[in-house]
């Protein structure tokens, strides 16, 4: 019986490993399709509502494309525009990166610390390289979300006869789960991307007043990394705070690096009472997730990973042998505190001791 189990396990980890295999293959093909996906999940509600009362598909299929379309704009002109201005001033921060180095290096030597047998900064072409892939990222973006709406339009189209065709499929009570499973990714990308603005206009409003070149790019910056939890607005404050310390000094960067600290700590806060119980993982999945899932599917995986697994889960939650592996995905159960009468008792049989 053993022996049977521990097979059983060796055959989820094999066929793991060959899915995540088929995965990377398949990844030029699969990013677009699940960007569209999440995309029609946060659309279609909207769409169905309007079929629901009488709207003709077709027009209620264009009205969610608009709003998709004009939030697709809304993100990724002001983004190529603020790629391009941040290249086209890659050589002077390049020289003012120069400058910073020589002074730290002077003041270093007089100490006895000499940078130049660690590194060359005379030459920052790290920095020209960051510039150049950020430019190909940004107009690769731009280009996929031609070919993201068209998968959405198909989507969406489908989502009105949804329930028609499950209904024939599926017993209600599958029914019910998919709804569940659904409805819960579908609150969350909801309640994240509101957050998410919130946490861009805050970051280009902080930039913006310390005088940080090329808010709007922070901004926009720390609007798709809030996707990613726990680390996302980590990775984010990098570049900015790094931009900080080249253009304005050492001290102005801890400054903006307090505002950042401030923002997130603030919606932080927050997070909790918008989003509830709606991500349902423990911080050591979410970060293992974005690292497999980025792996897997590039920086649109690292977004994404989290509605992946919680999907994962959700999966796994309603299958009698893989019910643990959901458990062992979720948060940390808190310890079970003693009631105010349980404790009332204790105190009394304390007394009488």
């Amino acid at each position: 019986m053993a022996l049977g189990k521990g097979a059983r396990i060796l055959a989820i980890i094999a066929s793991i490993v060959v899915i995540g295999a088929g995965i990377k293959l398949a990844a030029p093909l699969l990013v677009p399709v699940l960007v569209a996906a999440f995309i029609a999940i946060v659309t279609a509600p909207l769409v169905m509502w309007l079929c629901d009362r009488g709207v003709p598909t077709l027009v209620a299929v264009l009205l969610g494309l608009l709003i998709d379309v004009a939030a697709g704009s809304a993100l990724g002109f002001p983004l190529a525009g603020a790629v391009a201005t941040f290249t086209e001033r890659v050589p002077k921060y390049a020289a003012m990166l120069s400058g910073r180095m020589e002074e730290a290096e002077a003041w270093l030597a007089g100490r006895g610390i000499y940078l130049e047998s660690i590194y060359d900064f005379s030459e920052p072409t790290w920095l020209l390289n960051l510039a150049t892939v950020m430019a190909q990222s940004a107009a690769s973006f731009v280009s996929q979300m031609v070919l993201v709406l068209l998968i959405v339009a198909f989507m969406l189209f489908e989502s009105t006869g949804l329930r028609e065709k499950l209904a024939k499929v599926a017993t209600p009570s599958q029914i019910h789960e998919l709804s569940a499973a659904a409805r819960e990714v579908n609150t969350y990308l909801v309640a994240k991307t509101v957050l998410s603005v919130m946490t861009g206009v805050a970051v280009f409003v902080w930039c913006w007043w310390r005088g940080v070149d090329v808010p709007l790019l922070w901004g926009l910056l720390a609007y798709l990394l809030n996707y990613i939890p726990t680390v996302g607005q980590v990775i984010a404050a990098i570049p900015a705070i790094a931009l900080a310390f080249v253009q304005l000094g050492p001290g102005e960067a801890l400054v903006v690096a307090a505002g950042f600290g401030a923002i997130n700590l603030a919606i932080g806060a927050i997070e909790p009472r918008v989003m509830g119980d709606a991500l349902g993982l423990s911080a050591l999945v979410v970060l293992v997730s974005m690292v497999v899932w980025g792996w897997l599917l590039g920086p649109v995986g690292a977004l994404v990973s989290a509605p992946l697994t919680m999907v994962i889960k959700h999966g796994l939650a309603h299958s009698e042998e893989l019910r643990w592996m959901a458990e062992l995905l979720g948060p940390t159960p808190k310890p079970a505190g003693k009631s105010p009468a349980k404790e009332k008792d204790s105190a009394d049989e304390l007394s009488r001791a």
